[in-house]
């Protein structure tokens, strides 16, 4: 590049040294006007853009953070480039913003005034640089493309690492799972596919079968006999279903019919055992009755016969008659037949009071006989309803004046005349012969108390 402008201006190079350094001197001082401009605009740019980004920082953070932008810093080509400027310049480069629009635009306005410049100086500088060496300019495009090499390379590696960055294990996840949902997709759309081949195969052989069994003379009656067949065979099911309903029914009925006759039974033999009991109670009653009867009818006739063996031995003890006042025999012979006569009707007169009284009242005495404590009755109370079966019980009168009460009464034998008595009348009892009214007025009370019949 260097030997292309040499030998394209050969007529510069020919100038007087005093002609150049002039044209170089007046080049310097057009090159510090328009540093000193630049460097006007700059700071007014500066001005300008501090005052823009203190009004739009927060908005342009929230903005970059919103939309994940990443601001690159500046590269090496243009820190460069403002170097090689403020040189030129003769001042220090100002101080430059952390913002990239800031210096995009000062990088701008400074590439718009410099160019005449920076090709005066060049090719100034060009005409003091001898054949074979590198001229500035190429040294400076030599930095300038180095910087930018190595800019794009940052650049580059940042953009690798935001990449990365932005490749998180979640989209790898994500990406996995869009595999595996395309994968399985397209295994259930196979499968359905394969279904519908399979179907419209059956489907295939169907139509086959139906056009072979149409295409027979006899098809129309194999078709009438196979729903014959099927209505018969929905009617043998029905009917199968009803008699398996109808035999359940029957067992339920039978099992009710078994039960409600295990209860009849049951009740039956209950009744039964209750109406057996009764009346072995009735036959029990019955027997003590007729037992009692027959003692008293013994008794009656021990006391009748030994009432007669009295009057007997009287009527033998009685001394015959004197000689002066006896009477023919036959005159005694009658007369003691006239007073056995009217002995037996005393008797017998005695004998209905006291089966009168036995009768009305109930009381009968079986038997009298004398003991050492006194005088001993062996008596019964029939109650009225006859009911009770009567009361067996022994008076005696004792010596002292007083009446001792012994009843016979069993409680599995006699219940219902447990129930009518009192308990102090189921035991013995002692009391004045004059109170002997009052206690059997009380006796026959309770035995005589009425009970409701049973139907």
């Amino acid at each position: 590049m260097g030997e292309s402008t040499a030998s394209s201006k050969p007529s510069r190079s020919r100038k007087p040294v005093a002609a150049t350094s002039a044209k170089a001197a007046a080049s310097r001082s057009r090159s510090k006007k328009a540093a000193v401009q630049v460097d006007e605009v700059d700071e007014e740019d500066d001005i300008a853009g501090a005052r823009d980004d203190g009004e739009d920082d927060d908005g342009d953070d929230e903005l970059g953070a919103a939309e994940g932008t990443t601001l690159i810093p500046e590269t090496q080509f243009e820190r460069a480039d403002e170097a090689a400027s403020g040189k030129r310049g003769g001042k220090k480069a100002p101080v430059k913003k952390t913002s990239a629009a800031m210096g995009g635009r000062k990088t701008a306005a400074k590439e718009d005034v410099a160019p005449e410049q920076e090709q005066e100086d060049d090719f100034d500088a060009e005409e003091d640089v001898g054949k074979g060496k590198p001229s500035p300019r190429e040294k400076k495009l030599q930095a300038q493309l180095d910087a930018t090499k190595k800019a794009l390379a940052d650049v580059q590696l940042s953009f690798k690492t935001l990449s990365e960055l932005r490749h998180t294990r979640a989209e790898e996840a994500e990406s996995r799972l869009r595999e595996i949902a395309d994968e399985r997709q397209q295994a259930a759309a196979n499968t359905v596919q394969t279904y519908k081949t399979e179907s419209d195969v059956l489907r295939s052989e169907i139509s086959s079968l139906q056009e072979a069994a149409f295409a027979s003379p006899r098809t129309k009656a194999a078709r009438a006999n196979n729903a014959r067949i099927a209505e018969l065979e929905e009617e043998n099911t029905a009917l199968a279903a009803r008699i398996e309903e109808l035999e359940k029914e029957r067992e339920a009925r039978e099992e009710e019919f078994a039960r409600e006759a295990d209860e009849r039974e049951r009740r039956w033999e209950r009744k039964l055992r209750e109406e057996v009991k009764a009346g072995q109670e009735k036959m029990r009653k019955e027997t003590a009755q007729m037992k009692a009867d027959l003692d008293t009818t013994r008794t009656e006739l021990t006391a009748e016969v030994a009432h007669s063996k009295s009057l007997q031995a009287k009527l033998k003890t009685a001394g015959p008659p004197s000689s002066s006042t006896s009477l023919p025999s036959s005159t005694t012979i009658s007369s003691s037949a006239q007073q056995v006569e009217k002995l037996t009707d005393d008797v017998n007169r005695l004998t209905q009071k006291l089966q009168l009284n036995e009768d009305l009242t109930g009381f009968a005495v079986h038997s009298v006989k004398d003991d050492p404590m006194g005088l001993a009755f062996t008596c019964v109370l029939n109650d009225c309803w006859g009911q009770s079966g009567g009361l067996n019980f022994k008076l005696v009168f004792h010596i002292d004046g007083t009446v001792s009460y012994t009843p016979d009464v069993d409680s599995s034998r006699d219940g219902l005349l447990t129930k009518l008595l009192p308990s102090v009348m189921q035991n013995y009892m002692r009391f004045e012969a004059g109170l002997c009214s009052e206690w059997f007025c009380r006796l026959f009370n309770a035995v005589n108390k009425q009970q409701p019949r049973t139907t």
